[in-house]
């Protein structure tokens, strides 16, 4: 164990000295000089703000996503529904929140047959469609998508 340590201690003085030897040279003053680097220290500020928009526009694009994807399975819905497909709106329904729930756990839905036409609706909170949820304002709204199909006769 004592030697152990002892063998550190070597290490790291031989270490150190490698590296006073380094600072002496004239690459290192070189590098010691110059004013090249100002540029990173802006990049190390900015990077923040670039990856926050890009979460941003992330977050948006993929609740915006979510949006047409639930427009469309409460379409084929209806439309099969309007076929004859489902006899009811409970089935409907349930058919349209079983798709729905593979990228929306959540969400709700309520179909209504009218004496013409089926409306479904869908109800999504935004949180299972974002994938980061970095801003608090876009992530606490609820998306809901409506559709109307005329019954087929």
């Amino acid at each position: 164990m004592v030697e152990t340590q002892t063998q550190l201690h070597i290490e790291i003085i031989m270490l150190f000295k490698i590296f006073r030897d380094f600072l002496s040279t004239p690459v290192a003053t070189r590098f010691k000089r110059s004013e090249s680097g100002t540029v990173t220290v802006e990049a190390v500020l900015w990077v923040p703000v670039y990856l926050f928009f890009f979460v941003f526009i992330a977050d948006v694009s993929l609740i915006f996503h979510g949006q047409a994807k639930a427009t469309r399975i409460a379409y084929d819905g209806n439309r099969m529904a309007s076929v004859g497909v489902f006899e009811t709106a409970t089935e409907t329904k349930d058919a349209v929140l079983g798709r729905i729930q593979a990228f929306s756990p959540s969400a709700s839905v309520n179909t209504v047959f009218g004496t013409d036409d089926i409306t479904t609706t869908v109800t999504m909170p935004a949180a299972d469609l974002a994938a980061i949820g970095l801003i608090p304002r876009i992530v606490n709204i609820d998306v809901s998508v409506s559709s109307v199909h005329m019954k087929d006769v």
